[in-house]
């Protein structure tokens, strides 16, 4: 580790393989981001300028839009306020699969693109679920929601966290934490679990008056909240898968190396 004589200096605690000379306390970069996201890379050219406003990347401003309304929408303590907020997620996740498509489909896909997408994704995601949890479906109660909103957000926030250190750190280890199947079922369970428990906390009679007795809604929202502890179970153990790649392929052999 680099040793410095100022003493507005703070040596950097490094990442595994990378080295870098200590920064300053005043330093305007984010020690978080920015400087460690670029601790391990050379840049021999200037970045090729990206458009902004790509068909993709509106999509995706869309769907963080789409928060605040639906965080409005609930509010609004309307009658037909479940299914309009129901309407609402569906939407925003129908744009989550157009916005990637379109990228890939059009070869039109940016560096700005890949980081929003998945940050409207889990904004949009984590709302909806604490909103469930103050106000689930019957016959659930807030306390059945709780364990499995946690656990969604807690390992989405942890993902994240891995992933910006495989960023930071080079090598092979962004390749270890590269969406696998887990993740892309899971996503799938979860969208469409979340959109059924939005959509039964109306009641039927309001929808189909005679059918207000039937039990089908009833029977859908057991099948949703299954989905999304199915969801859960599912994320946790793409988490986990993600952890022994990194372990496995990089901080294992790195760790070697340094003995």
């Amino acid at each position: 580790m680099a040793e410095s004589n100022d003493p507005g200096d703070i040596p950097i605690v490094p990442l595994i393989g990378v080295q870098k000379p200590a920064e300053s306390l005043i330093s305007p970069i984010d020690r978080r981001s920015d400087f460690y996201r670029h601790a391990a890379l050379v840049v021999p050219h200037k970045p090729v300028p990206q458009p902004l406003m790509t068909l993709p990347n509106v999509l995706t401003f869309f769907r963080l839009l789409l928060v605040p309304v639906l965080l409005a929408v609930w509010e609004l303590q309307h009658r037909y306020t479940p299914t309009l907020c129901a309407v609402i997620f569906i939407a925003a996740s129908v744009t989550d699969y157009f916005d990637g498509y379109l990228a890939r489909k059009l070869k039109i896909a940016t560096v700005f693109g890949a980081f929003l997408d998945p940050v409207a994704d889990k904004i949009m995601v984590a709302t909806a679920l604490v909103l469930l949890a103050v106000s689930p479906p019957p016959p659930w109660s807030p306390q059945f929601m709780t364990a499995p909103v946690v656990l969604i957000i807690c390992r989405e926030i942890t993902m994240s966290a891995l992933r910006e250190w495989a960023s930071a750190a080079g090598g092979g280890a962004s390749k270890a934490v590269k969406v696998n199947t887990l993740g892309k079922w899971k996503t799938a369970l979860q969208m469409v679990s979340m959109s059924v428990l939005l959509v039964v906390r109306q009641p039927l009679g309001d929808l189909l008056p005679e059918r207000a007795d039937s039990r089908w809604f009833l029977d859908l929202s057991l099948g949703a909240y299954v989905g999304l502890w199915g969801g859960t179970v599912l994320g946790i153990w793409s988490l986990a898968i993600y952890f022994a790649n990194v372990w496995v392929h990089f901080i294992y052999p790195e760790a070697k190396k340094h003995q």
